[in-house]
């Protein structure tokens, strides 16, 4: 398949149980966006439901999407036919919280733990996206990190609306079909899925936070969850009382709504937040390290399954041991690293970009002599790990960063694939790989 309609298949991004997701460029514009084209796996499962069936359900996503207008909800961009396949034109988007914190496809397995400053900042998003949804009679049913999208400027989108029920009507009734996912979805949603209301995303956004902030799943298994603060020593009682609240497993017991959970969670966070500035308890770099440090600066493929190795990280793509920094700020723009000898960009490109945008910034630089120099390159992998500082709870609090604290993503200039190159995340000190369509900001080196 190399066409959908008017738009010309680039890539796929993803396969469910009823479609499949492909990365594709609008014609005239170029434009990247992603085509969600129906595409039932289960041969069996379309015997039984009908494919006429599928196509309703598949249209009534289209619909609800398109309903709604709203900044943490992903738009739908159009909705056609193909020799009579039925597709959905979205927003394209190259992060997603799932990645952010590192959840594989081994779901149990544990996460990147993610500062309680991050955990608010997506989640209080999510929930007002939830709050929209909810207003307009939408029980979303399948909220879970791959399902929450981060665009480029650092805003959580919702997606996927199969599983959704609208005003009480039960359109995914169909014998043998589980409506939500393992591990996120609602006791509820297991026993009588048509019954779940707003609480069930509740339920399932409070799992999300807990995931975030520990690490880990709640073990429901044993019957013995544990507290987040078991976990985290930095999180109080207030936090222990939200985060078990939103996951009770009676809807009853659960908050009423969206809204009154974000309501209380702003006002744990706010009051964590001030006793935090007084006790700053962060990992501290190791010292004693080489004054001078020689790193890779020729740019270089690295495949995935050599990463962990070459650039000597642990099993959720973090430097297994940080370097010691001696950044000397010379001004607003620009930093020297005594330790490797590099003069950094500290504002960068300003906006995020493409891989290949990323580039011709950096040849504009040398272009325009910035600072007098003509040296000007995107930094490799291993010279973005210098600047990386250890994970710590209280980070947004404690440390100073010679890096602006809304730059998020960094491109490197090493690559992974045809189609994808790495690049670091400076909040939470991650290495990964991305679609070079995708968009991160720019930080040179000379």
């Amino acid at each position: 398949m190399k066409t959908m309609g008017r738009y010309e298949i680039v890539g796929r991004l993803g396969r469910g149980g009823m479609s499949t997701v492909y990365k594709a460029k609008a014609p005239v514009t170029g434009r990247i966006v992603a085509l969600k084209v129906l595409d039932p796996r289960d041969e069996l499962f379309v015997h039984l439901t009908g494919e006429e069936r599928l196509r309703q359900i598949f249209l009534e996503e289209a619909r609800i999407m398109g309903e709604i207008s709203h900044p943490h909800v992903a738009k739908v961009l159009d909705c056609v036919e193909d020799k009579g396949l039925p597709f959905i034109v979205l927003e394209y988007f190259a992060h997603s919280l799932g990645g952010f914190i590192g959840e594989s496809y081994r779901v149990e397995q544990p996460s990147r733990a993610i500062s309680a400053a991050r955990t608010c900042f997506y989640i209080l998003q999510a929930l007002k996206g939830l709050e929209r949804l909810h207003f307009s009679g939408i029980i979303h049913r399948d909220i879970k990190p791959f399902n929450l999208m981060i665009t480029n400027d650092d805003r959580i989108k919702i997606i996927d609306f199969g599983l959704s029920r609208i005003r009480g009507e039960e359109k995914m009734k169909i014998p043998g079909l589980q409506v939500g996912s393992p591990f996120y979805a609602a006791p509820e949603q297991e026993a009588r899925p048509e019954t779940a209301d707003e609480r069930a995303d509740i339920y399932s956004l409070g799992v999300l936070t807990y995931r975030m902030l520990t690490g880990h799943l709640p073990d429901r298994v044993t019957g013995r969850l544990q507290p987040p603060s078991s976990y985290r020593p930095d999180l109080n009682w207030a936090w222990d009382e939200l985060i078990m609240k939103s996951m009770a497993m009676k809807p009853a017991e659960r908050f009423s709504s969206a809204r009154q959970m974000r309501r209380v969670f702003e006002e744990v966070y706010a009051d964590w937040a001030k006793e935090s500035t007084t006790g700053c308890l962060f990992e501290e770099a190791p010292s004693g390290q080489e004054k001078f440090l020689s790193v890779r600066r020729e740019p270089q493929r690295i495949m995935y399954k050599d990463a962990h190795q070459s650039l000597l990280l642990d099993h959720l793509m973090r430097p297994a041991r940080y370097r010691e920094q001696h950044l000397e700020v010379l001004d607003s723009s620009h930093v020297r690293d005594h330790t490797t000898g590099l003069i950094w960009q500290t504002r960068g490109s300003e906006y995020t970009l493409d891989w290949i945008q990323a580039g011709n910034y950096v040849a504009s630089l040398n272009r325009q002599r910035w600072l007098g120099r003509q040296n000007w390159r995107l930094p490799t992998i291993e010279e973005l790990l210098t600047i990386l500082q250890p994970p710590t709870v209280t980070r947004d609090f404690c440390l100073h960063s010679a890096f602006p604290r809304d730059i998020h993503w960094l491109w490197s200039s090493d690559w992974c694939t045809k189609k994808q190159a790495w690049m670091v995340d400076i909040i939470e000190c991650f290495v990964e790989k991305l679609d070079k369509d995708g968009a991160a900001s720019v930080c040179a080196v000379s």
